[in-house]
């Protein structure tokens, strides 16, 4: 153990100086689980918050009575854990994200270590060592952003006030819950990614391509749809609102599931049928997609979460005309649900955006050969720029688009149930379209910081083995 240790740290100080940018995914990863922890702990402190005005319901609804606050205390409760279980699997995905980052440059490296006598779980250590160091710096950095964003959080007005700061301060042992939970996932993620070093060392250093996905996976969409629907039924049927809203959150993670599932394979079928037609910028950014179809899903998968929020979000309308009528406790909860939906949606592409990033600049490194080669034979540098845009943009488009049907079709259940309070209308077509424009104006321009990351690569001369 003492000299994989002892190995890892030095390796880990070799790539710190390497000159084509390697060293810079460190300081990315460690950035992102940063983020990844100030999310995992807003998102849980919200949740907290919630159960503690189940406990001690606040000044502002003591004009209803007694089994009424009962009611909406608990219905706010299960709508925070609904929004929790929402943003976990995101949330995970940046922090697995990090995990990965320079996957392939680090495979090539292990599994060259493999070759010379290394066993297996002496490389998978030295990797987790490396994530776990980095995750624990990231999610020192993530507490203190958690701790200092405490007072705007609190600025946050539900149940007709605002939250507290001691609503929002978390338990020791509840911080201690999330932080071992982001550990182990750094943990996870990285023995998970070098599975393939440890069974085929030789086809990683020969760079062999991964295996085509197949066509079962379109079962899962009609297995998702059929589901939502048998589900909606459910939901409209159901008289509690806990049931409602444990059919509702499995529904939708089972939908979200379904699309994980097909996601990649729709891309690879794309790809290829866009290998035929196009631009060079589109030829060379739909070879990479055919080639690797489920990295290419996996940067933007979180925006998934964000289509669906933004489909279910759709059916509230945003005219205050519209629920006139309504009285004071279905307005306030009307506001309320609107008021969370997009705290979600804001966190979701956040979330969105940054696992983007990470997955340029760690394509940019992976890459740096082969961007060096078409610099040299006179490919133009704006030629990669375009062919990375449509790298980001067929699988960012076909996702908000898959999961926002997803979304609304989840949401069509409330719209037959309440229908004085939720309908598709204009608003929806507004909310629709504004969202699609705002998610992939801030992912492309996520995808674009990674250019002077690449002006860098293009730059250095080193030897192939340096």
């Amino acid at each position: 153990m003492t000299t994989t240790i002892g190995l890892s740290t030095r390796l880990a100080r070799a790539r710190l100086r390497d000159a084509r940018g390697a060293g810079v995914l460190d300081g990315f990863a460690v950035l992102a689980f940063a983020v990844t922890a100030w999310m995992a702990f807003v998102v849980t402190s919200g949740t907290w918050a919630f159960a503690q005005r189940r406990v001690a319901p606040p000044q502002s609804l003591a004009a209803f009575d007694t089994e009424t606050v009962t009611l909406m205390t608990n219905t706010y409760v299960i709508l925070a854990g609904i929004a929790c279980a929402l943003l976990i699997a995101p949330v995970l995905s940046l922090g697995g994200a990090a995990a990965r980052l320079g996957a392939r440059g680090r495979a090539r490296r292990l599994a060259a270590l493999r070759l010379v006598g290394m066993t297996g779980g002496q490389v998978v250590t030295m990797s987790v060592i490396e994530s776990v160091v980095q995750a624990a710096v990231g999610l020192l950095v993530g507490a203190a952003a958690w701790a200092l964003s405490l007072p705007l959080l609190a600025m946050l007005r539900f149940q007709g006030t605002t939250f507290s700061l001691a609503e929002l301060v978390l338990p020791w042992y509840l911080w201690l819950g999330v932080a071992a939970v982001l550990l182990a996932l750094a943990a996870a993620s990285t023995a998970l990614g070098l599975s393939r070093v440890r069974i085929s060392p030789l086809g990683v250093a020969r760079q062999q391509t991964t295996p085509r996905l197949r066509a079962w996976r379109v079962a899962a969409l009609a297995v998702g749809v059929v589901a939502i629907v048998v589900g909606g039924r459910v939901i409209t049927g159901s008289s509690g609102a806990l049931i409602g809203g444990l059919v509702f959150v499995g529904l939708l993670g089972f939908g979200i599931a379904m699309v994980n599932l097909i996601a990649p394979w729709l891309l690879q079928v794309l790809a290829r049928v866009g290998l035929r037609v196009g631009s060079p910028a589109w030829l060379l950014g739909n070879r990479r997609i055919a080639a690797d179809p489920k990295a290419a899903w996996r940067n933007v998968s979180s925006l998934a979460l964000t289509g669906a929020v933004v489909g279910m979000l759709c059916v509230i309308p945003l005219d205050s005309s519209v629920l006139a009528g309504v009285d004071e406790l279905n307005l306030m909860l009307l506001t309320d649900i609107r008021t969370g939906a997009v705290v979600t949606l804001v966190i979701a592409l956040i979330v969105g955006a940054a696992s983007t990033a990470l997955a340029q600049c760690s394509d940019v490194v992976d890459r740096a050969d082969e961007l060096v080669a078409l610099d040299r034979i006179g490919v133009p540098r704006s030629l990669d720029a375009a062919a990375r845009r449509h790298q980001v943009m067929v699988p960012l488009l076909s996702t908000l688009v898959l999961s926002m049907g997803l979304g609304v079709l989840a949401a069509l259940p409330f719209t037959a149930t309440f229908p004085q309070r939720f309908a598709l209308g204009p608003s929806s077509l507004l909310v629709l379209a504004g969202s699609l424009v705002g998610a992939t104006l801030l992912t492309v321009l996520a995808a674009e910081a990674t250019r002077p990351l690449r002006a860098r690569a293009l730059s250095t001369q080193v030897r192939r083995n340096d």
